[in-house]
């Protein structure tokens, strides 16, 4: 493979993502899994998917959890659970492009909020919004596999507008909490996904609608499966996990514990070898991180990117510019406030090292070394 001028071997290459590696552990596991599934001949809306949703419910602290065919399929969901068509959601500037796309495909308008040093929600700008833009809910995303200080969200949501209705995207947290409060349980909706890039992850995509009303639930199942359950009264698609794709993801939950305590290590690595050198990823306070990126900030992003790509370390930028820059969210910039500083200035300076479960730690030390070399 080519880095820069140099051709490297793929032994010296220090891959962003792990999926190829957590694979060749997994083969035998996951291969056995799907050949079960196979011989009951039942491949959608058997005992795995919902074995697997009541695990996750169970770790989420919900009552109920339906599985879909992505998060971005989830957040459609939750808003056609929550609001009605036309409503005004609050989202945060600085998120993958899902989150503006889900509130447009549902017809409703997307309300920008700038975002704080760690690319969350900024509450000290939500007030504006609230009050100026008749926003009816919030959307909110755990980035990063951070937490939003969710006693202080609470009560600057409900400050402005006690009817506020609050989805929680935890596609990025699953396996963090909040003062003892798992993430995907922090909201009237939360949503979960499991992309093959995320800390508990699928080989295709999926995700997952968690509620604690079984009314909610039974509505949710109905969306994924056509709007069959009352005889299409209501519009719905077909967004469903396949049971292997649920097999699977039973065989991974065995080693999530284990995986976040690893994603742990590296990160609690990383901060104490580089808080000298770049802006270091802070976690909320209360807040246990569940470390699905470790994003630094660095003036000098792009030398420091090139510079790592020379010797075989990948490295991503998450994310390279605010929602509002991209087309779909332009025509929803405020001109008339100051609500966008902190996001531009976040997607200037970020960048992502490599974090998950299988990084020895020799190249856990490599990355260190090579970032301290940049500076030196």
């Amino acid at each position: 493979m080519v880095y820069g001028k140099q051709i490297l071997a793929e032994k010296d290459i220090i891959p962003f993502f792990g999926i190829k590696r957590q694979y060749q552990n997994l083969r035998d596991e996951l291969l056995g899994a799907v050949d079960r599934v196979y011989a009951t001949g039942q491949v959608l809306d058997g005992h795995f998917t919902e074995e697997f949703e009541r695990q996750v419910a169970l770790r989420c602290g919900r009552k109920y959890a339906v599985a879909v065919n992505s998060g971005t399929q989830a957040l459609i969901f939750a808003q056609q659970l929550l609001f009605k068509q036309g409503t005004k959601i609050l989202i945060p500037s600085v998120s993958f492009v899902a989150t503006i796309n889900s509130v447009l495909l549902n017809g409703n308008e997307p309300v920008l909020c700038d975002v704080d040093d760690e690319a969350l929600i900024d509450l000290e700008s939500i007030d504006y919004a609230i009050k100026g833009a008749g926003v009816g809910g919030v959307m909110y995303v755990n980035i990063f596999g951070n937490t939003v200080d969710y006693d202080k969200f609470k009560i600057m949501t409900e400050f402005f507008n006690q009817n506020l209705l609050v989805i929680e995207d935890a596609a990025q947290s699953f396996g963090a909490s909040y003062k003892g409060q798992p993430s995907g349980s922090l909201g009237d909706v939360s949503i979960l996904s499991f992309d093959p890039t995320k800390n508990l992850n699928n080989y295709g995509s999926g995700g997952m609608v968690l509620v604690d009303n079984l009314a909610d639930a039974k509505f949710v199942k109905d969306l994924r499966d056509n709007g069959k359950a009352n005889d299409h009264d209501i519009p719905g698609t077909n967004s469903k996990m396949s049971e292997s794709d649920c097999a699977q993801m039973l065989i991974k939950l065995k080693y999530f514990n284990k995986w976040q305590q690893r994603r742990t290590e590296i990160a609690e690595h990383y901060n104490k070898e580089l808080e000298n050198f770049v802006d270091i990823p802070k976690p909320t306070p209360g807040c246990t991180h569940a470390w699905h990126k470790y994003v630094i900030k660095c003036s000098d992003r792009r030398a420091l990117q090139h510079h790592l790509s020379l010797i075989g370390i990948e490295t991503k930028v998450h994310y390279d510019r605010p929602l509002y820059e991209y087309s779909v969210g332009y025509p929803y910039i405020n001109y008339a406030s100051e609500l966008y500083r902190q996001a531009s200035a976040f997607c200037s300076e970020c960048l992502s090292l490599p974090i998950y479960p299988e990084l020895t730690d020799l190249e856990v030390e490599r990355v260190v070394e090579q970032v301290k070399e940049f500076f030196y």
